[in-house]
């Protein structure tokens, strides 16, 4: 009746979240489009394209939600809901088969300081970064401010089916102790306990030149990065960076990440939410490692499983021949620890018990079964084209060189990838899939309105 009313945009704003609160998450994501493409001014333009980018990845449009995401993060970069679509991004590079960019992001949301400019800003920006990295202030009104922030993500996650689904997962998969058993965000207790001390004590204790990657790329040449390097980052040594147990700086090594044995038999985690429709459930267990030997035959058995275009024989199977599931796929955290492998799935709480039966079966099934020559084709395809799209802006570049450094693969890496993909046998899918996946030996979780019969699930 208002086309033209100025409070249009914040109407389709409050649309989209009423729809997608009552899982109307197709006709949400319309409104949050709408939002997002006729009203490129309104102050809501943010929200619009982090709730439509959540939208999308719900419905399993995983390219589209990608989209939306990466658009917010080139029009917002200092939003207060920069590390939360960070995270968002990771899981659509997951679901996508693009692992080590996954990781990536992953990483740029965990502990990284970094900046966009124009080449004549170089040394200046790169001044700022240094004094980010070696001596930041802490001051207490934004540290607030960013608490509130965190404070707010956390307390909407406990209405998130699916966040409830894989922090039970992650729950179950991995001892307490394990520090892929904690979520990244915290928890209000622990947030609430942090303070400026705490986070002065934190920098001194794990800042250090000693574990840091520092990359450049764009209009650049070598000799002038070396000299900026050496002007801007010079003081910053092993003497004034974070300390080692012993005295010295930090090592330049990876974390030690311990092992994660999982679980000893298959195990269910219930959390009943009456008030949604949707179910979300979360099946897996504790993976491999980046740098594990068998990491690119499982990288490959994974495509094929529940990756490759939507949701590979998973989403064939659940979504697309049975129609038990608005999305399924299955997603390979390898890391510098055993990053856990999962199976996702939206459903109607109907199709639960269903669903979670597919998706053990399909994994007994390639378990058991060479793939056909076809589907190897189409992964092994699948997973090299995407290297060119991950390289097409500096951003990319960057995280690519980053992760070979992290990681010591050699900068020969990126002309090495394509035959580390296409030398994959069917032999070796199947002995990493015999090796690497445990459906006796997994956790299965489910958030949503399903009924629980098991002990100890918990309700809400």
């Amino acid at each position: 009746k208002f086309p033209k009313s100025k409070e249009l945009a914040q109407a389709l704003y409050y649309l989209g979240e009423a729809l997608y609160a009552r899982e109307h998450k197709a006709e949400a994501a319309e409104a949050y489009e709408r939002l997002v493409e006729k009203h490129p001014q309104s102050p809501r333009r943010a929200d619009g394209l982090y709730a439509l980018g959540v939208a999308r990845q719900d419905l399993g449009n995983v390219e589209q939600a990608a989209a939306a995401l990466d658009r917010f993060l080139k029009e917002f970069p200092r939003h207060r809901l920069r590390a939360e679509v960070i995270l968002r991004r990771a899981e659509t590079l997951f679901s996508q088969g693009h692992f080590d960019a996954a990781g990536r992001w992953f990483a740029s949301a965990a502990a990284s300081i970094g900046a966009k400019a124009r080449a004549d800003d170089f040394e200046s920006t790169l001044e700022l970064l240094g004094e980010c990295a070696t001596s930041p202030s802490f001051p207490v009104p934004e540290a607030e401010k960013l608490r509130g922030d965190i404070l707010t993500a956390i307390r909407e996650d406990r209405d998130d089916t699916g966040q409830i689904a894989i922090d039970m997962l992650r729950a179950a998969i991995y001892a307490a102790e394990h520090p892929y058993a904690w979520r990244l965000l915290g928890t209000e207790e622990t947030i609430q306990a942090v303070d400026r001390r705490t986070l002065v004590d934190f920098h001194r204790t794990h800042f250090g030149p000693g574990g840091a990657v520092l990359v450049i790329v764009g209009g650049v040449d070598g000799d002038r990065a070396r000299e900026a390097v050496e002007a801007k980052l010079a003081d910053w040594t092993a003497e004034t960076g974070a300390q080692g147990p012993d005295g010295g700086g930090l090592p330049a090594a990876l974390p030690n990440i311990p092992d994660a044995p999982g679980p000893a038999e298959r195990s269910r985690s219930v959390q009943t939410m009456a008030n949604k429709a949707q179910a979300d459930v979360a099946i897996g267990h504790p993976g491999l490692r980046r740098l594990d030997d068998d990491y690119y035959a499982a990288v490959v058995m994974n495509m094929i499983l529940g990756s490759f275009a939507m949701g590979g024989r998973l989403g064939r199977s659940i979504r697309e021949e049975q129609g038990m599931a608005y999305y399924a796929y299955s997603s390979l955290g390898a890391g510098v620890g055993p990053g856990p492998f999962v199976v996702r799935a939206g459903v109607h709480p109907d199709n639960v018990d269903a669903v979670v039966d597919c998706v053990l079966e399909e994994i007994d099934r390639i378990r058991r079964e060479p793939v056909s020559d076809q589907e190897l084709a189409d992964a092994r395809s699948a997973i090299v084209r995407s290297l060119p799209r991950n390289l097409e802006t500096n951003e990319g570049k960057a995280a690519a060189l980053h992760s070979i450094e992290q990681y010591r693969l050699g900068l020969d890496y990126l002309d090495r990838f394509p035959d580390l993909i296409d030398t994959v046998s069917a032999e070796q899918v199947l002995a990493v899939a015999e090796k690497r996946l445990h459906p006796d030996r997994c956790a299965v979780a489910v958030a949503g309105p399903y009924p629980s019969a098991d002990d100890g699930a918990e309700k809400a």
